[in-house]
């Protein structure tokens, strides 16, 4: 048995010791995506990079707004088609931190965390079979901010369902996207 931690690879690893941090998770991101066998701006294959999501979803990441019922940490599957990408069809895995900035937060009658995002990006070709995904009546599986471990399981199998209820979201899963990006944005 192995698992990926801070360092890397640690064959024999047991878990996580520390959380990740929140600045360094795209590098994350990107390490687990290669541990996978995929280039990160040229990912070939879909279910092999969620697969890869998948795992950087279960790890902890330090930084974060505390308390359990805070919202720091959270994810969603977005599909459509974005002036961002050309309107060409899209899928973005999406995780979302509240970020503790207490530290440096200079108001004193109110506090807000600050909100970012990391996503992999995957963009594909047109195609006939997805000419009508910008007009599916949801765009994405919803936030979800369960905890890590049984209940953040959960809610991965419940998104994965989304996406397999819809035959034009699984005829863009099946397809090889013409190009991918690891992002870490501002979303607040």
């Amino acid at each position: 048995m192995s698992t990926w931690s801070v360092g890397g690879w640690v064959p024999g690893g047991k878990g996580w010791t520390v959380g990740i941090a929140w600045r360094e998770s795209p590098e994350e991101l990107v390490g687990l995506l290669r541990h996978h066998g995929l280039t990160p701006d040229r990912v070939n294959n879909v279910g092999t990079a969620w697969k890869a999501f998948r795992d950087f979803l279960a790890q902890p990441v330090d930084g974060l707004e505390p308390g359990p019922n805070s919202d720091a940490d959270g994810f969603t599957i977005q599909w459509g088609r974005y002036s961002w990408h050309n309107r060409l069809p899209s899928l973005s895995f999406t995780r979302q931190f509240a970020v503790d900035v207490r530290g440096r937060w200079k108001e004193t009658d109110w506090y807000q965390p600050e909100i970012w995002q990391v996503s992999l990006d995957l963009v594909f070709a047109d195609a006939p079979a997805l000419a009508d995904l910008g007009r599916l009546n949801v765009q994405d599986s919803g936030f979800d901010f369960s905890p890590l471990g049984p209940e953040r399981d959960h809610a991965i199998g419940e998104a994965e369902s989304e996406v397999q209820h819809h035959p034009m979201l699984r005829a863009l899963w099946a397809r090889t996207p013409v190009h991918s990006a690891v992002m870490l944005d501002r979303a607040d």
